[in-house]
């Protein structure tokens, strides 16, 4: 993959992933002119603020015309189509993952095929609780790929992605089935929030919450956030105001939690597995 390889880190993760997702590599016919493969995507009117940024991402590569994201003919698309269509039918290109360990992979895999989806329910208290998942519908992959890419997902980026069934394509998907599974997948995309702004609904937890407050202004709204569960940010002022000898009683209130979760936490870090969310 020398071709490949001469793109760093980051645009190899966004260019695999591209072509897992929304895009194509076009077949060269027998007979025709060219001379090689190209890449192509179509998009709508509406996503077209974010095909610009993946053309930004590689400038030597990609153009938009009209509404479709692509390339010229190139032997960088010519070496890449057996690894993507070893029987003219896309698959996951299983030799090509360790090139995929940029969280940049992740972004574009999720934005292309992803959903942020949050079920909600009423209590008897007329409290609405909020659970957010992860799904990554890859349903046009078999079974068996998708389930060689949820465990490589989960090594290589120690995630916790389950296989789930659904009616459309091969049968099945990607998702996340618990608060701490959905939150540590958007811990690696928070980084880009700030540069594909449109798309911080999907992206982070509190401005999606903070939404779904405005649909809902005169309900007490709760996430299934569990009590042990402390984001990057919690986890940084936590750390922070114990350096600074703050009571306990003190951050719990800055946190807003029990005292109870507050020593909890500070119990598993010393036992050396909490100091992560």
């Amino acid at each position: 993959m020398l071709l490949l390889k001469k793109l760093s880190s980051p645009q190899q993760a966004i260019l695999l992933a591209s072509i897992l997702g929304d895009g194509e590599i076009t077949k060269c016919y027998p007979g025709s002119r060219r001379k090689n493969n190209s890449y192509r995507e179509h998009f709508g009117e509406a996503q077209r603020f974010y095909r610009e940024w993946k053309r930004q991402q590689l400038p030597s590569l990609l153009y938009i015309r009209q509404n479709n994201l692509v390339s010229r003919s190139l032997p960088l698309f010519t070496e890449l189509y057996p690894y993507f269509y070893p029987s003219d039918q896309k698959d996951i290109p299983f030799a090509l993952l360790p090139l995929c360990n940029h969280p940049l992979f992740l972004l574009i895999l999720y934005l292309d095929d992803g959903s942020l989806i949050v079920s909600k329910r009423f209590t008897p208290k007329q409290q609405l609780i909020v659970s957010p998942t992860i799904a990554l519908y890859l349903q046009s992959f078999p079974k068996h790929s998708l389930t060689l890419l949820c465990e490589w997902l989960n090594h290589n980026f120690r995630l916790h992605f389950r296989i789930a069934k659904t009616s459309n394509g091969s049968g099945y998907f990607l998702r996340t089935t618990r608060f701490e599974d959905t939150m540590q997948f958007l811990n690696y995309l928070t980084p880009y929030v700030n540069e594909l702004p449109a798309f911080s609904y999907k992206l982070d937890w509190q401005i999606r919450m903070k939404q779904i407050q405005q649909d809902y202004p005169h309900v007490p709204i709760l996430s299934t956030k569990p009590n042990r569960y402390f984001s990057p940010l919690e986890m940084e002022q936590l750390l922070n105001d114990v350096s600074n000898a703050v009571p306990i009683s003190e951050i719990a209130q800055r946190l807003n939690r029990s005292t109870w979760s507050i020593y909890s936490k500070l119990n598993a870090i010393k036992k050396g597995h909490g100091t992560s969310p």
